[in-house]
This record gives C-alpha cells, structure tokens and sequence, in this order.
C-alpha cells in the first residue's frame, strides 16, 4: 500500500466574482473547431520542444503529457501509480524484472499517415531511442542509464556506431514485454509515468524525427491553429479511456494553452474570463485578488476558487562552480549565510511559500525523508563575514560585481534577486547585478557556463527524493562543451555525493535509500553549490466550472476525466 507522500496544509479561499462569458484566447483560436467543452489554461514559459526525450520544463511537460502516454500513469489525487498504454504488469519475487501486459486494440493518433495497432515493437523502439546518443535526448539518464540492465552498454555502441541489444527488454509476445532493471522496481514505475517516458510511434519519428506530433494520449494537437505561444488540443475519439459506466474520456472537447509574457497577464485574462485556471497567482497581487472580489461577491454559487498547497518543488540559484570566483567553496557558503530567506518570504513574497529552504534542496513533503535533519544555510552574518575573510574577500574588497541571471515570465524573480541584491550589499559589501531573460536563453548560458549565478528550481518528475538530488549527481557529467548535461546544467561533480546518491539511487527499499540520500543531501549542502531559498506553496485560480480537476504537489494535470459544468449565477437579493 502507498504511504502519502505529503502531508497537505489546503488553504481554500472562495473568490465571488461576476460571472463574464468565458472567450477564445489566442491569435488562431478562431480556426481552431474544437467543440464548445473547452478548457483554457495560461502559462508563463515558452516551450522548446514538446517531444518527450527533449523535455525540460513543467509546461513543456504539461503539453507533452495530453499528446503523449507512458506504460503507467498518475493518479492526480494520491499520486499513486495506475494502468496506462499497460493493462497490468508483475513485479518478479527478486524486485528486479517487470512483466508488462499491454492493452488489445492500442492506436496512436491518426495523424500523418500512421497506422496499426500499438505492439511490444513500439515499445522496443521507444526505449532504444531514449538509449542512442542525439542532440534530441537529454532523458537517457533520467529513464535508462545504471536502471534498465544493458541500457548503458546500449548508448556506448551507439555513440561508437556500432549494432547492440538493449538486454534488459525482452519481447515475449505481441502485447506482453519484461524489463530488466538494476535498481528499485517502484522509483522505475514512478518514473515511467513521467511524459518523458511516453512512447513514441516509429513511424511518426522516421517521418518527422522530433517534430512529429503524433502520440497516443486523450488529446491531439491542431497543428494548423497552434503557435509557439498557443496550443490548441482536441479529443482523441481513439483514446482508449473509459469510464465506469463505460463512457469513452476525455468528457471535455478540447484543451487550449496559452503562453503569455507574465503571471499578471494570466491573471487579468482569469479575470475576464478568458482562462479556466492559472498556477501561480502573483505574490505582490494575491491580497488585491482576494479583497477586492470577496467584496464584489454577487452570485451564488461561487466561480472561483484560490487553493494554496505545499508542492514538491524548491526555489534555489546555482553558482557557476567550475569558474572563478564561485570554485570557491567559502565564498558559496559566505553567500549562503549571508541571505535572509524568511524576509524574503515575508516581504516579497508576502507568505506565498512553504517556508524557507533551510534544509536543503530536497522539500519536507515526504513523510518518510528526514529532511529537518539536513543542515543547510540560514542568515547568520558572522560567519558569512568570517567566510568571505577566509575565501580572500575580506568585507568584499577585491570581488568583482557578480552577476545573476533570472528567467522573465513571473516579476517575482525580479523583486526577489533585487531583494537578495540588497541583502548581500548590506550584510557582506557584495555587488550584486542582475538581468531577466526569457527562459530558452537563460538555459542556453547556463549550461554553456555564461554568467555567475543562475535563478533556477526543480519540481519533481516523480514522487521521490532522488528527483531532486538527480540534478547535482556528477558522474555522466564530462568536460566536453559540446554535449549537454541535464539535469546537473552547472556540471557540479563531487565524487562524495556520487556515492551516496547511489547508493540510494540502487538500494530496492525507500527506507534504505532515504538514509543514503540524507547522506548525499548534507554532502551536497556542505559544498553548497546552490543557494536553496523556498520550498514552494504556489496558490493557484480554478473556475469551479471545472468538476474533477485535481491539483496535486508534482504540477501533474489529467484532463481526462474533467467535466464542464456552466451553472446560472443566481443574484443575491
């Protein structure tokens, strides 16, 4: 039985606003037919790409995740693993092999002339496409590499150009495959879930690599009507799902997501009436939102709800480590010290967070992880001032302006590096200078290491610890410019830390990988690399129109069984 993974402190505030008669949004909305049960949701972060092996951010995932479907899925209310493109599968008595049974009757999308049923084939395809070394695949070592037996083998021939056999997935029959793992079963199904393990059809990928567009999830893109900035979805009437009554899903006819310039943006269309829901209502505008609409408050039933919970996600900035002055390990910790993270929460943003991160990177919403005993960085001036002394800075004489980069999309990131930009002027005489960009070139200097530190933050791809410690594990990382590394973007390698990630990483039980995640987790905040600050607790706006809609701590959203109901506002008397 799945323990929760976190402990919910659900503050739900009920907005009463005016109802205003919901309308298209987006340039091609008026091309696009996608039935009058439409959805609308807005975001901040402009995708790349939404082919599953080329993911990177949770928008891009949010996408991804309609077109696309895995062997499992979440369920978005306990987070527990459910049947996907897989009816079933078994679990070997040694933990270490995983039979799947795949659904009869399993079609990908008809679009750009695909055709046959989904086989044990596609699957096979799937993950020895996610094994082959291209510019298109940064997921190789979330999925595969040291989990599935032979998968590193498997890349190293093909980077070599040489034929090999993945070993650990054998073919038993048309709908029936096992896979071979070298660690935990469980953290594996849980990752399987995450959209970048969907699999992909074979032909879609021979016509159009990772352009192609063709998945087997409850929605399908119009590609006519979509843009870079929005995404118009309509039902896949070839979407297996059923209900209990056995009702073809998704119930909804389409889903529309637009990416606008900021979160003050997606709020003024929520407020017009052009979007069914928002993730992140603006810190600086949260008290305005609620008082001015509890006082407008004119209609019963309510429309709006505000819901705030604590997520599996950490706000942080990471140091450019391999370059002077931040290969500095007492100038990282003077830092560290040095910033007030509860005024930041306080006075930026206005309470909307967990708490501060304090405790390192990984957030205090697994019941089974230890994390209050991780000792991270608090405001303690003293020691920031001893510190920066001993890295050769003495009260910040001989330091050069540091400069910090932050992705644009939400003004949060730029009252809070202009509040630490205070703070470390302040506390230690340290220059601080810092520039918003939209995220795409953000990312590209911070994984060509161009600049000194970065805005950052990780919510989790599954429900574990190891999400998160993932992103500063060393060993594939390699001093070629030329190849990517993701998720360890600032190449962080710390050979104490590789070792106890895993070991955790390996170990078959959650309670033995917990202890050698602590292990790692302090190694990680004794060199300190990163400079964690919140742990996250976003509040979010959804029109109560919107029945089953289930928000959850991983930013996971199934559109599937989601019903529309429009009900007549009725005037208080």
């Amino acid at each position: 039985m799945r323990i929760s993974l976190f402990t919910p402190i659900l503050l739900t505030l009920v907005l009463f606003l005016e109802s205003c008669k919901s309308g298209g949004s987006g340039s091609n909305s008026d091309d696009f037919a996608g039935g009058e049960k439409v959805v609308r949701i807005a975001e901040v972060i402009i995708p790349v790409s939404i082919f599953p092996h080329r993911i990177t951010n949770v928008v891009e995932g949010l996408i991804a995740s309609q077109i696309h479907e895995g062997l499992v899925r979440i369920n978005p209310v306990d987070l527990s693993i459910v049947p996907g493109l897989a009816e079933k599968w078994e679990i070997n008595p040694d933990g270490k092999t995983i039979t799947f049974h795949l659904r009869k009757g399993l079609k990908f999308q008809n679009k750009d002339g695909v055709e046959g049923n989904i086989t044990s084939k596609d699957v096979k395809f799937t993950f020895e496409l996610l094994c082959t070394d291209r510019p298109g695949n940064v997921q190789f070592e979330t999925v595969c590499k040291d989990r599935i037996v032979g998968a590193n083998e498997y890349f190293q021939a093909n980077i070599k150009g040489q034929k090999a056999q993945l070993k650990g997935l054998k073919i038993i029959d048309e709908l029936t495959f096992s896979i071979e793992l070298l660690n935990s079963p469980n953290i594996f199904l849980e990752i399987l879930a995450n959209p970048v393990a969907s699999i992909i059809s074979e032909q879609g990928y021979k016509l159009k690599k990772e352009d192609t567009k063709v998945g087997a999830g409850p929605f399908v893109l119009d590609e006519k009507s979509s843009t870079k900035t929005h995404f118009a979805l309509y039902k896949n009437v070839n979407y297996y799902g059923k209900d209990k009554a056995g009702k073809s899903l998704p119930y909804i006819d389409s889903v529309i997501i637009d990416i606008v310039s900021s979160t003050e943006v997606a709020l003024q269309r929520f407020q017009h009436g052009n979007i069914d829901f928002i993730g992140s209502v603006p810190s600086n505008q949260l008290r305005q939102v609620v008082e001015e609409n509890i006082k407008s408050f004119k209609g019963n039933p309510a429309l709006f709800i505000l819901d705030q919970r604590p997520e599996m996600g950490t706000s942080y900035y990471v140091f450019n480590v391999n370059h002077p002055p931040f290969n500095n390990i007492k100038l990282r910790q003077a830092i560290n010290y040095g910033i007030d993270r509860a005024k930041i929460i306080d006075r930026v943003l206005n309470g909307q967070a967990y708490g501060p991160a304090i405790n390192g990177i990984v957030p205090p919403t697994f019941d089974f992880y230890k994390s209050y005993s991780i000792k991270g960085y608090d405001l303690d001036i003293e020691k920031a001032k001893k510190l920066l002394a001993e890295a050769g800075y003495p009260n910040g004489k001989g330091l050069a302006e540091i400069q910090l980069i932050v992705n644009s999309g939400n003004s949060r990131n730029n009252t809070v590096a202009g509040e630490i930009q205070k703070q470390l002027k302040n506390n230690l005489n340290i220059n601080i200078t810092f520039e918003s960009l939209p995220n795409p070139e953000k990312f590209a200097l911070q994984l060509k290491g161009k600049g000194d530190i970065f805005r950052d933050g990780w919510v989790a791809d599954y429900p574990s610890p190891e999400s998160f410690l993932s992103i500063f594990y060393g060993e594939p990382v390699t001093n070629d410019t030329t190849r990517m590394s993701y998720p360890n973007t600032i190449k962080y390698k710390n050979s104490e830390y590789d070792k106890y990630y895993k070991k955790g990483r390996d170990a078959l039980n959650r309670d033995t990988a917990a202890i050698y995640f602590l292990k790692a987790e302090q190694i990680l905040m004794n060199d300190a690399p990163l400079i964690p600050l919140w742990y996250e607790s976003n509040c979010r706006l959804i029109k109560t129109r919107l029945k089953n809609f289930h928000v959850n701590p991983i930013r996971y959203f199934d559109f599937t069984q989601v019903i529309i109901e429009d009900k007549k506002v009725e005037e208080k008397k």
